[in-house]
């Protein structure tokens, strides 16, 4: 067979092919139907797990403003408390037996009470609660914000501030938010001591003071608005 007829052959072999898959307009246009509800549906998809997410991050953030304020309360209520019967007694049943936690030493007790779902750090020698938070945390033991907390309301001088919460001592503070603090909250991270201030910070005519608001263990970027 001669180059002419190899390629007449293919010529016609390509037409035969093109024909028979040539579509009709009316494929064409159920082909653009099928192709916009596979869109719809992949947009619909992705509304739905948008919405789901939002849903469980309030959730999560809801959750973590009444753990918040529960461990507050906790704290005005028991720290000091003395586990001893027959108040131990009534302590546990309330809160459900307690079930010791690694960092427990000869000194210190550090205990989860699973029905009433809170650590605590008990002084073994006085039997003294000495910190209490709202959920299991082992790591209650070297949280810093139960003595810091009692600086709660307080308005001081600036240095007198710097003096108590150093960075020396809890390391150098991260701002979380607004970057300009001058006459309005503050939201700062101190990595160090793993603790989440808000503080009002007040430059004038008359001085430069501090009021810390609130206080919470860990990384709490949106604390200021608990």
């Amino acid at each position: 067979m001669n180059i002419k007829k190899i390629a007449l052959v293919a010529s016609s072999i390509l037409i035969l092919w093109s024909c028979g898959n040539k579509k009709s307009p009316e494929q064409i246009k159920e082909d653009d139907r099928l192709d916009s509800l596979e869109q719809i549906r992949t947009d619909s998809l992705a509304i739905v797990k948008a919405k789901q997410d939002s849903i469980a991050a309030f959730a999560k953030f809801k959750k973590e403003i009444e753990e918040y304020y529960e461990t507050v309360e906790l704290r005005k209520k028991y720290i000091g408390f003395k586990y001893e019967y027959p108040k131990s007694t009534a302590f546990i049943s309330v809160n459900g037996s307690p079930e010791t936690l690694s960092g427990t030493d000869n000194n210190t007790w550090v205990v989860y009470f699973p029905q009433g779902d809170v650590t605590v750090i008990s002084n073994k020698k006085t039997n003294k609660f000495e910190n209490i938070c709202k959920g299991k945390n082992p790591n209650l033991k070297y949280d810093v914000t139960a003595e810091l907390s009692k600086l709660t309301g307080k308005r001081m001088t600036y240095q007198n501030y710097t003096d108590k919460i150093s960075s020396i001592r809890y390391g150098s503070s991260e701002k979380l938010g607004a970057k300009n603090c001058v006459n309005k909250d503050c939201v700062e991270y101190y990595s160090k001591g793993n603790f989440t201030t808000v503080a009002f910070m007040e430059f004038n005519d008359r001085g430069d003071f501090v009021t810390l608001k609130k206080i919470a263990s860990g990384k709490v970027a949106r604390l200021n608005e608990y």
